[in-house]
């Protein structure tokens, strides 16, 4: 904790929450619908072909990770910002004890949005950055808050451990964003060639907190990685998990596939 700071703190009103349909910005979107735009091709292929052969859904899905990394670390990243902005508004306004935070952290989040990362992270002289933030409130949930924003920039920064270590330290109150950075810390692995790590951290996320849309997500990475690494048993696992348990999901007829894949494959030895 700072104490004696000289830094001039101003009373700023935040805006209006964001609402349902005003939380993804233009960024998120594009990003997030190239990431499903995968599993939507996948489903418009079914359509047309519905004896598309299963080694062929098995390769395009070998090679997802691989030829899709950056899309899948700017749809992780904005998705992650984009549910931190509502979880942040409403911490930051009905929390009345970390009103000192609310006060210092708006301007470090206006300079994330509009893609100042350094001064995101280290300030302006006048208002702090997410790193003095992190530091000074360690122990609110503005603090925490602040290492999931760090987090998110270290990703963009291709500074995959720096990145890790701030998702870490966050002690989120938030299920959505606990899941999200566990997930985000996978793809960090999965950066640094560390896929063990990265399989670990997807299941995690997965078992976290049962959603349609996270669940599933993380459950699909890991059987990628675990085909990759020639664990069929485990793909058979997960992917079954997707097929069973998701079934009225967009990757539940791929991961159908991809079971019956692994399951064959692994009664070969």
């Amino acid at each position: 904790m700072r104490s004696g700071s000289t830094i001039t703190r101003q009373r700023r009103k935040l805006p209006l929450p964001p609402t349902r349909h005003s939380l993804p910005d233009p960024t998120f979107a594009a990003a997030f619908a190239e990431w499903r735009s995968i599993d939507q091709q996948t489903m418009a292929d079914n359509k047309q072909d519905k004896d598309l052969d299963i080694s062929e859904v098995y390769t395009k899905s070998e090679l997802f990770i691989e030829k899709n990394k950056k899309p899948l670390t700017i749809a992780a990243v904005a998705l992650f910002v984009g549910v931190a902005a509502f979880v942040g508004w409403r911490q930051f306004v009905v929390g009345p004890a970390i009103k000192d935070a609310e006060e210092n952290v708006w301007k470090a989040q206006y300079y994330f949005e509009i893609d100042s990362l350094d001064l995101a992270i280290n300030g302006d002289g006048q208002w702090l950055g997410f790193e003095a933030i992190a530091d000074e409130y360690g122990n609110t949930p503005t603090g925490d808050l602040a290492h999931s924003y760090l987090g998110a920039i270290y990703m963009k920064q291709e500074q995959w451990q720096m990145a890790i270590d701030h998702y870490e330290e966050a002690d989120l109150g938030d299920d959505v964003l606990r899941v999200m950075a566990v997930g985000n810390i996978g793809d960090c692995y999965v950066e640094m060639n560390e896929m063990d790590k990265a399989v670990g951290q997807f299941e995690k996320a997965a078992d976290m907190v049962k959603s349609d849309f996270t669940t599933p997500m993380f459950l699909m990475k890991a059987g990628v990685l675990h085909q990759q690494k020639g664990d069929w048993k485990g793909a058979a696992r997960v992917f079954g998990r997707v097929a069973k348990d998701f079934s009225t999901t967009p990757d539940a007829a791929n991961a159908k596939k991809l079971a019956a894949r692994a399951e064959a494959m692994a009664a070969q030895g």
